[in-house]
């Protein structure tokens, strides 16, 4: 039927084509229960699958609140920030590889998601795909600029590095490379809470939980305690991940 939603990541049994909008326990239980005892036992497949969507947003935040600690420049900007990362590589490289894998968990939820929504949310699950692979191919990699920043300014200064990026502000690959992976970040994951919300296999405080995260790590200016803070809000949304992959769970 077209709202039929299944749970691809979870069950075999969930993929079960009903006969009817209305179908009778009968047929309901036939359907699960008549299968062979092989089809029956729990994939270990599909099980590590949910396992992951599960714990990514919690990994997520425990990786930024990582590179928050590890970051010897939190809360500053500007030149300030860019001399001290000049004078601190060893920290930058801890903060850096954090935040590159923090992120990348923070948006695969958007990606994973998309299996387990077929009718109610169909749509909303392609496009939170599409951003979930553009945040995924190019958000983290974003991290690798600050070894330049500080490499570059280790070698040439200050002026040196304010050179380098005079010389890049002509090149309108960068604004198209960088865009949608910002864009992701603030939209990834509380695109794919509302998807499942839209599908009927999210209560509304999971995207409301997805929202605060990023809310807290950026007004916080990437700091610790907003990083913790978003860290809680992200077990949050794995909560949520996990009562919609629930394998006990049957929409019909």
């Amino acid at each position: 039927m077209s709202d039929q939603t299944t749970f691809d990541l979870t069950s075999r049994a969930t993929a079960i084509t009903l006969a009817s909008e209305e179908p009778t326990d009968e047929t309901r239980v036939a359907g699960i229960d008549d299968r062979p005892a092989a089809d029956r036992r729990p994939s270990t497949a599909l099980a590590a699958r949910r396992g992951f969507l599960v714990a990514a947003p919690v990994l997520a935040g425990m990786l930024a609140t990582v590179g928050a600690v590890a970051d010897p420049a939190a809360g500053i900007s500007g030149d300030r920030m860019l001399e001290i990362y000049f004078d601190n590589p060893d920290r930058l490289q801890f903060k850096s590889l954090a935040y590159h894998w923090s992120y990348a968990f923070w948006i695969v939820p958007a990606m994973l998601i998309v299996p387990l929504v077929r009718g109610r949310g169909a749509w909303l699950a392609t496009v939170s795909g599409l951003i979930g692979f553009l945040g995924v191919a190019t958000m983290p990699g974003l991290l690798l600029a600050d070894w330049f920043d500080s490499a570059i300014g280790a070698a040439h200064g200050l002026e040196g590095h304010h050179a380098v990026y005079q010389a890049m502000e002509g090149m309108w690959g960068v604004p198209v490379f960088t865009t949608p992976g910002i864009v992701a970040f603030f939209v990834a994951l509380p695109l794919a809470m509302l998807t499942l919300w839209r599908a009927r296999l999210a209560r509304w405080w999971g995207p409301a939980a997805a929202i605060a995260a990023v809310a807290a790590f950026l007004l916080s200016n990437a700091t610790w305690p907003g990083a913790v803070i978003a860290t809680l809000f992200l077990g949050v949304a794995s909560l949520a991940f996990a009562k919609a992959t629930d394998p006990a769970r049957r929409n019909d």
